[in-house]
């Protein structure tokens, strides 16, 4: 049995604190939530983010730790035949942050092909983001990282009217292992020779930095954000986003259920609710629309949900809505949701940890949770999204907490061991997605997830650490399994097969997007409103499948050979 009396009374006193701090969160006032992301006109001096084909020095310009290591988009590949990225940032960078509160709270990376980062190498270094269009917030909110290690940075908020609000003394954790991440598990490159590396599938990280603006501040506009390095590593600064000042409220807890075709979505409203009911725009883009933007569509007062239908199936949509107050409409706020997703939620009761000291990637335990996903017939595993909240009991800590997840059916195991993060007692959430643990599996599908505390007595109980009963959700991305596809009598007609560089799509103007998946169901290519000759040389020679969705929702499935 381990020894755990050395920590315990190290423990009880940051137990007090984390009570203290719990307690004057809860008594804070909450309001009405418009959140938004912030376009930012200048200010970035580097592009740390290496992305698309060919060397990341070609299509980087610093590093991001000051010892070449720069972050990674899931588009980058050193050659075209190199496989392709399962982590790294989001190709379109578009990041739903993981911190629980503001549920829902997006960051819009700048371009990948230019400067995308406000570094900061020397103590005093200083550099002015400006808003593209100047807005008023109740908080705003900071994406940035530390580079070789934690650092300490000032922020001043300039207003139009000239001005300004400053906070001092912000703390900007490292890139690795830091706790209020809104991503993580992004990989990294070294830019020096083009070595990656995974970060144990936990690291790097970004993090959510929140500046509280004061209420007689609120309702400036704000144009700009000056940030100063004072202390530590290498501060990298890449986006800010905000909840947002205004007399037209806008909805919250936007929520979307999936089906293959459609999607329902549901809101609820704010406590002014909206005198004109709401607008709602929806798009494969991830572009936003702007306050002038034509809706897809409108809701009458009091009516909190809508219906999409005739959607393709395996593509992420971007739903964006807005109060209407009559003379006035809110701002846009966004949901992301993946058509074809199957969610499985384990209720059987809290999941027990196992002490161990330190599990590894090959290790069991003898109190797994235990989950089936149940395939419908015709469909495949094009990839897997992994949920679920942890929490303390006793002295025990959130950092002692350890997860694997695991696909029974296969055998296969995730690439490493997650931890959580916290020298305190608490709930953590993780959140994971794009694993390939399941990919190309069908019928019923049975994943493991294996929980273990590093801290707390021996054996399999809750006492120390535990998961969250009905919190572990298991969310798969399906595609039609290619053994089953019938191509007798297809409508669109498509050829030469097999094919060496190009194939041809008859009445192509018919055809509204074409996903193409490979053996394993794996997404490798979306097409939007595609031509008649499709290029798919830099494909590797095997068997694909084309999924075509018409214009009038009808969807088609062909089989394809590369030479």
């Amino acid at each position: 049995m381990p020894n755990t009396t050395n920590t315990f009374f190290m423990k009880k006193t940051l137990l007090f604190t984390a009570a203290v701090a719990s307690f004057l969160l809860a008594t804070q006032k909450t309001t009405a939530q418009n959140l938004q992301s912030i376009a930012i006109q200048s200010g970035f001096n580097a592009d740390v983010i290496a992305n698309g084909v060919g060397s990341s020095s070609v299509s980087t310009n610093n590093d991001v730790d000051g010892v070449s290591f720069a972050f990674i988009s899931r588009d980058f590949q050193l050659t075209s035949g190199s496989t392709a990225l399962t982590y790294g940032l989001p190709i379109n960078g578009l990041i739903n942050s993981a911190v629980a509160t503001p549920a829902g709270l997006n960051y819009q990376l700048a371009d990948y092909n230019g400067n995308n980062a406000l570094r900061l190498q020397d103590v005093n270094d200083a550099g002015t983001l400006v808003f593209t269009t100047p807005i008023a917030a109740v908080n705003l909110y900071m994406l940035a990282t530390g580079g070789s290690g934690a650092c300490v940075i000032d922020a001043t908020v300039n207003f139009t009217d000239a001005t300004s609000e400053s906070f001092t003394g912000v703390d900007v954790s490292d890139w690795y292992g830091g706790s209020d991440f809104a991503i993580q598990g992004i990989g990294r490159i070294n830019i020096t020779n083009d070595v990656l590396e995974t970060g144990g599938g936990t690291n790097p990280r970004l993090y959510q930095i929140p500046l509280a603006i004061s209420g007689a501040n609120q309702a400036k506009l704000i144009a700009s954000v000056t940030v100063t390095k004072v202390d530590g590593g290498i501060p990298n600064v890449f986006a800010f986003s905000a909840d947002a000042y205004t007399s037209c409220p806008g909805p919250s807890n936007i929520t979307a259920v999936a089906s293959n075709y459609s999607a329902i979505l549901n809101w609820t409203e704010p406590a002014s609710a909206p005198s004109a009911g709401y607008q709602y725009f929806h798009s494969t883009a991830s572009t936003p629309p702007t306050a002038s933007t034509s809706p897809t569509g409108s809701v009458g007062p009091g009516v909190t949900t809508v219906t999409l239908p005739q959607l393709t199936m395996g593509l992420t949509y971007y739903f964006w809505i807005r109060s209407n107050c009559g003379a006035q409409q809110g701002f846009w706020q966004l949901k992301m949701f993946t058509t074809g997703q199957m969610e499985t939620t384990y209720t059987v009761g809290d999941i027990n940890t196992e002490y161990s000291s330190g599990p590894t990637t090959t290790s069991t335990t003898a109190c797994p949770g235990t989950l089936t996903v149940n395939i419908p017939v015709g469909f495949q595993i094009a990839s897997t999204n992994v949920s679920y909240t942890m929490t303390t009991a006793l002295n025990g800590w959130m950092s002692e907490q350890r997860t694997l997840l695991v696909c029974t059916t296969n055998n296969t195991a995730e690439a490493a061991v997650t931890s959580g993060v916290g020298g305190t007692t608490g709930t953590y959430a993780y959140n994971r997605t794009g694993l390939d643990i399941a990919t190309g599996l069908s019928g019923a599908v049975t994943f493991d997830l294996r929980a273990w505390r590093t801290y707390g007595g021996s054996g399999c109980n809750a006492d120390y650490n535990r998961v969250n009963n009905n919190s572990w959700k298991i969310t798969v991305t399906l595609i039609p399994d290619l053994s089953t596809v019938d191509v007798v009598s297809q409508k669109i007609k498509v050829y030469p097969i097999p094919f060496t560089d190009t194939i041809h799509i008859d009445s192509a103007q018919d055809v509204k997007t074409i996903l193409v998946a490979d053996l394993t169901g794996k997404l490798v290519r979306t097409i939007q409103e595609p031509q008649q000759e499709l290029y798919l040389g830099d494909l590797n020679s095997g068997l694909y499948l084309l999924s075509m969705t018409m214009q009038d929702g009808a969807v088609q499935h062909t089989k394809i050979v590369k030479k």
